[in-house]
């Protein structure tokens, strides 16, 4: 990359850092905007700043023809661009030049309560059947839970502390006591030095905790492991699992919305959908 370019990437991930977006968040914009830049090198031979709406319009084009990257996930590469634009070059973007995609809302594939418990059942390692068995019982994010400390355990309030969640907000989870009993024993016979401030599940290098990607390729193993590898389930399947055994058990939707940590009704209201194709009780009224 041409280092006027460079300069360019560097101020970006400064205003990213200005901000105070996620890590996770950062690396994911940068990484969009590189792929830009090097396709402006590549195909266009020109300044960024010389760039037109067609020639954005064909970068888009070439997201989605040749590297078959879904509208949803365009519109996250449009979307850094937006800001690439405003606050870096420092030019107005035209959202009717560059327009938002519209994009297809499919349901996720969820398991049903005596699949989680089997998918849980199958990993034999307690310290990543723990892992697995708080995400599924409290609903917590995986990018939560890597980060939970020692501390963040309240046994005697039967809950979890969650000190800084996706939506920027400090929330409690539920403690299962399933689960307890997992951790309970992960800590008493792998962990027993572990002390308060120490990271719940600890990485491999000194000082740092379980990487989200290890959690997912316990999940997929264990999917491996309990026959499931074909049904269409990740490992955010856990929460949505949460959610929807909730609501199947006649929880209402505020309270699950306050029990996954969402900020908007609208990501809970997924569950209302799920629960009518999975048995929840809705009489037709032409039945009535």
């Amino acid at each position: 990359m041409k280092s006027e370019n460079e300069a360019l990437v560097s101020k970006q991930k400064d205003l990213f850092s200005f901000r105070d977006l996620a890590d996770g968040t950062i690396t994911t914009y940068i990484s969009y905007l590189i792929q830009f830049i090097e396709w402006v090198e590549t195909e266009l031979a020109k300044p960024v700043r010389d760039v037109t709406w067609a020639e954005i319009r064909s970068y888009v084009n070439h997201l989605r023809n040749n590297r078959k990257i879904g509208n949803r996930t365009v519109n996250v590469h449009i979307a850094q661009l937006h800001h690439f634009w405003h606050y870096v070059l420092k030019r107005d973007w035209d959202k009717y030049e560059v327009p938002f995609l519209k994009y297809d809302t499919v349901l996720p594939s969820v398991p049903t309560k005596e699949e989680m418990n089997a998918i849980i059942d199958a990993i034999t390692n307690i310290k990543h059947k723990a892992e697995i068995a708080l995400l599924y019982s409290s609903g917590i994010r995986v990018s939560e839970l890597v980060n939970l400390r020692c501390r963040d355990i309240l046994m005697s309030k039967g809950c979890i502390h969650i000190s800084r969640s996706k939506n920027r907000s400090e929330r409690y989870a539920v403690l299962s006591q399933k689960a307890l009993k997992i951790l309970i024993e992960y800590i008493r016979t792998s962990y027993r030095n572990a002390t308060p401030d120490d990271w719940l599940f600890p990485g491999q290098g000194v000082g740092s905790h379980i990487h989200d990607q290890s959690v997912r390729n316990i999940f997929n193993k264990a999917l491996a492991l309990s026959g499931f590898s074909d049904r269409g389930f990740v490992l955010h399947s856990c929460r949505h699992a949460f959610g929807l055994h909730l609501y199947e058990a006649g929880t209402d939707i505020m309270t699950i919305k306050e029990a996954l940590g969402h900020k908007s009704l609208a990501s809970t209201e997924v569950y209302l959908t799920l629960g009518i194709g999975n048995g929840r009780s809705v009489k037709s009224p032409y039945d009535c």
